[in-house]
Formats: C-alpha cells, sequence, structure tokens
C-alpha cells in the first residue's frame, strides 16, 4: 500500500510535536526543578503532594493564630504578675496598719499608698491589644469593669487551634480581678483603704489572711497562664516538625534530579534536531517554509 506525501508529513509532524513537547518538559523540570508539573506526570505523587500542600496551609494558618496569640499571652501573664506585686505591697501596709501604735496621719498615709496600688490595678485590667481588652472575656470592644467597679466582661474563653486541639489564650479578668462589688483583689483593696482611712486596726487586722488568699489565687493564675503559654509554644514546635517534614516529602515526592534534568534536556535536544535534520531530507527545505 502506498504511503501519500501527507500522510508522511502529518506522522513526521506528530512526531515532531512529541519530541518537542518531551523536550518543553524536561526545560521546565531543569529550570523549576519539580519532577510533578501536572497531574499526569505521575498521578499518585500528585494527589499527594495536592494532601501535603492542604496540609501546609492549615499549618501556615495555625501558625499565624500562634503568633498572633503571644501579645495576649505575654500581657496577660505581665498583668498578673504586676498583680501578685501590687498584693505583696498591700500586705505589707496592712501589717504596719494593723498596729496600734500608729497615728492617724500615719494611718492616712498608708491609706493613700492603698490608693495608690488601687489605681494600678485598674490600669491592670484595662489592658489591651490592638484596641481589644484582654481580661474581658469575648466581650473584648469593652472595658472589663464599669464605672461603678463591676464586671462586665463574660466568661468565655478565646481560643485558636493547634496541632491536634484548641487552646484558650485569655483569662476572664472577673477570675483574676474579681466581680468588683463583693470578692477579689478589687473589692478587697477598696475595703483596705477604708479600714485605714476610716477603721480601726483590728479592722485592717482582718484583712490579713484575706490578702494572703488573695496572693495564694494569683499565684494559681500566675500558674495558669504560664501552663498556657507552654501549650502554645510546644504546639509551636510540634508545627514547626511536621512542617519541616511536609516540606520534605514534598521535595521528595515532586522534586526534580538536577543531573538527571539536565541530561534529559541534552538528550531531547538532541532529539529534536535530529528530527528536523530528517525531515529537512524526507521533505526538503519547502516543507519546512511551509511550516514558518
Amino acid at each position: 500500500m502506498r504511503v501519500t506525501n501527507s500522510f508522511s508529513q502529518q506522522d513526521y509532524l506528530n512526531n515532531l510535536s512529541r519530541v518537542q513537547s518531551e523536550l518543553n518538559a524536561a526545560l521546565e523540570r531543569m529550570s523549576t526543578q519539580l519532577r510533578v508539573q501536572k497531574g499526569s506526570d505521575d498521578p499518585v505523587a500528585a494527589t499527594e503532594l495536592g494532601e501535603l500542600a492542604d496540609e501546609t496551609k492549615m499549618l501556615t494558618m495555625r501558625k499565624n493564630g500562634i503568633s498572633q496569640s503571644q501579645p495576649w499571652l505575654e500581657l496577660t501573664e505581665q498583668g498578673i504578675s504586676d498583680l501578685n506585686t501590687v498584693l505583696i505591697k498591700a500586705q505589707t501596709y496592712a501589717e504596719q496598719g494593723a498596729s496600734s501604735t500608729l497615728n492617724t496621719s500615719q494611718r492616712q498615709a498608708l491609706a493613700e499608698q492603698i490608693a495608690g496600688l488601687r489605681d494600678q490595678v485598674k490600669s491592670i485590667v484595662s489592658l489591651r491589644v490592638n484596641g481589644q481588652y484582654i481580661f474581658s472575656g469575648t466581650r473584648t470592644d469593652i472595658a472589663p469593669y464599669g464605672a461603678a467597679g463591676t464586671y462586665q466582661g463574660n466568661e468565655a474563653v478565646i481560643s485558636i487551634p493547634l496541632d491536634q486541639n484548641t487552646a484558650p489564650i485569655n483569662i476572664p479578668g472577673d477570675q483574676i480581678f474579681g466581680d468588683g462589688t463583693t470578692t477579689g483583689p478589687l473589692k478587697l483593696l477598696a475595703d483596705l483603704e477604708n479600714a485605714l482611712r476610716n477603721g480601726t486596726a483590728d479592722d485592717v487586722q482582718a484583712l490579713l489572711d484575706p490578702l494572703r488568699t488573695a496572693q495564694q489565687n494569683n499565684s494559681v493564675m500566675i500558674a495558669k497562664i504560664g501552663n498556657m503559654r507552654s501549650a502554645i509554644e510546644d504546639a509551636n514546635t510540634r508545627i514547626n516538625n511536621r512542617q519541616t517534614t511536609v516540606a520534605a516529602r514534598a521535595n521528595e515526592l515532586g522534586a526534580a534530579d538536577l543531573a538527571t534534568a539536565i541530561s534529559d534536556v541534552t538528550r531531547f535536544t538532541q532529539a529534536h534536531q535530529a528530527t528536523l535534520s530528517a525531515g529537512a531530507r524526507i521533505f526538503g527545505a519547502t516543507f519546512f517554509d511551509y511550516m514558518g
């Protein structure tokens, strides 16, 4: 059976296109150093690479969440630590004020010291990160305590997703400072100031044990925020390790061996040139002019 010139030309063009495609793919592998450019290059590897890409996005989001939580945790810890310093000073002033040998002016001077400590606590409870109150629970747009001194936040906590679970990044203010009217350091300092100004040595004496209890409770809060920070930092380490593992696996699946890629480029370049030369011998210059 006679093979027509038209059929030979089409067969040649198909062969040239295949060689050109192989050369382009080899050049792409050498340029990007990626073995898997599309699903058809290696369907199994491409599927796993897609899954790894999704996991990478998730890990990045969780890393971002952890990064954004750091100022909250650090400022919360600083605030609770500062409150501890205030309570220790208040205990010292209360012990002095519980002495029956003090005169009125001395007691008034101690009351002024307590008033200053109350102002410090009011500054602590109003701490904010990016304009958001850190001690209002999830009601971060309002101050934790209102004009009457009562807690107006809520008991909800802000949580962020970690590698396997979620973790809180804040502590509602009333757990630390009390409700402002019946319990907690804010009420206790107000009572102490009043006892020094208007009460007796016995009234001050009666507040010594509650002050010690307040310090103990605050120590619990310090430990709590410390545990929260440790959980976040541990999760951050695990996420970093997982990111390294995922990146290594993705590289293992998709990376092209540079020496092989260069060899492929050389081989397919030679094949391409050989195909062009064969076409010139078979079909002559007129055919290549037509192709141009």
